[in-house]
């Protein structure tokens, strides 16, 4: 249904409430004062979070069932208030009239997110009170509207619940596929040789660039650890450095080497994956990075990465780290020495393809 006769403003059906902040001074993290909230910072999917900050001194309020919006970079962004608060200069806060059903005029603002565009400033895109107050909103009865709503939640309840569903499969199946992963490389089969990863891999290689390839101002991939992601197997960087840049403070490696993070909390994450694609195939990259060099004759670099990338090893490396709080790292006795069971090279191709096969199963 089109409701083009009964086409309102915000303002006609709501008041608009234009955030002020109040002086650092009276901001504290104790509970003191009323919750202060800045901007989107605390928004969730529905409900505004838990506050970090508190004011002693209150300059415009929020009281709970207010429909909260970003005004400032971004812009049109909502939750719901849920208690008496502190609205800063980047929201606004929409109270709903007796004109209004109040879930009605969050789901059509929700529609609506991505139109509600402000004014382009050196800094931020905002949007003001009155701009807020002249978005036009179609206003059926009463009546209509909470039937809207009966339907919108409804349908909004099945998607969580669907969310949910597939939230849960996604963590059953990453958890059967750690247990089989564990379960390959636990196992010793005939013939198998027992080593420890130093043995089979050169770690952390030194420099061997041939300055008749490579001079000083060719180009090198530099590969911060924003790069090196979790369960992807090959990373690459289109970040560059020449190589006199790079060569100097930051750790070297080639391309088919394997990198593992060792420092919290990228280790236990699972941060690890192998260089593809470096450029003239040579890469740097953070200090806090394992290069694991395999022996080709040995062990595959995606056997390495499969055997790095168990759960199990997580957790061992984790209990046996060592370092300042928030900066601990895996130690050479356990990257170094840690047994693995290697088959032949053919055989560690035939489990690589099943081990592919249960991945995307």
């Amino acid at each position: 249904m089109i409701w083009n006769q009964y086409i309102k403003r915000i303002i006609d059906v709501c008041e608009v409430i234009a955030g002020q902040s109040p002086e650092g001074k009276y901001y504290n993290k104790g509970g003191d004062g009323l919750p202060f909230y800045q901007g989107k910072k605390e928004f969730t999917d529905r409900e505004i979070g838990v506050p970090t900050t508190w004011t002693r001194k209150t300059t415009k309020e929020a009281f709970a069932g207010d429909i909260l919006m970003s005004v400032r970079a971004p812009v049109g962004p909502i939750n719901l208030c849920t208690q008496h608060i502190c609205i800063g200069r980047g929201l606004a806060a929409i109270r709903a009239s007796v004109k209004v059903n109040r879930d009605y005029l969050f789901y059509y603002l929700l529609k609506h997110e991505a139109e509600i565009v402000g004014n382009t400033g050196a800094v931020f895109n905002s949007i003001n009170k009155t701009q807020i107050g002249h978005i036009p909103i179609p206003i059926p009865p009463i009546q209509e509207q909470k039937q809207i709503v009966e339907i919108l939640d409804k349908a909004f309840t099945a998607i969580d619940q669907a969310k949910a569903n597939i939230e849960k499969n996604i963590v059953n199946a990453k958890e059967l596929f750690q247990s089989k992963l564990n379960a390959v490389f636990s196992q010793k089969g005939d013939g198998w040789e027992e080593k420890t990863l130093g043995e089979v891999c050169e770690i952390k290689p030194p420099k061997k660039i041939s300055k008749e390839k490579l001079s000083d101002n060719d180009l090198v991939s530099f590969v911060p650890m924003k790069y090196l992601k979790v369960n992807q197997m090959y990373f690459n960087s289109d970040e560059t450095k020449t190589l006199k840049q790079a060569y100097s403070g930051y750790v070297y490696f080639e391309e088919g080497d394997v990198i593992l993070a060792k420092i919290t909390p990228c280790f236990e994450n699972g941060k690890l994956g192998i260089a593809k694609g470096l450029q003239n195939g040579i890469g740097f990259g953070s200090s806090e990075y394992i290069v694991y060099r395999a022996d080709k004759t040995k062990i595959s670099a995606e056997y390495l990465y499969f055997f790095l990338n168990r759960e199990s090893f997580r957790i061992k490396g984790k209990s046996l780290m060592s370092g300042a709080v928030g900066h601990k790292r895996i130690q050479p006795t356990f990257y170094e020495n840690e047994v693995i069971f290697l088959p032949s090279i053919d055989i560690q191709n035939v489990i690589l393809e099943n081990i592919t096969i249960l991945q995307t199963s």
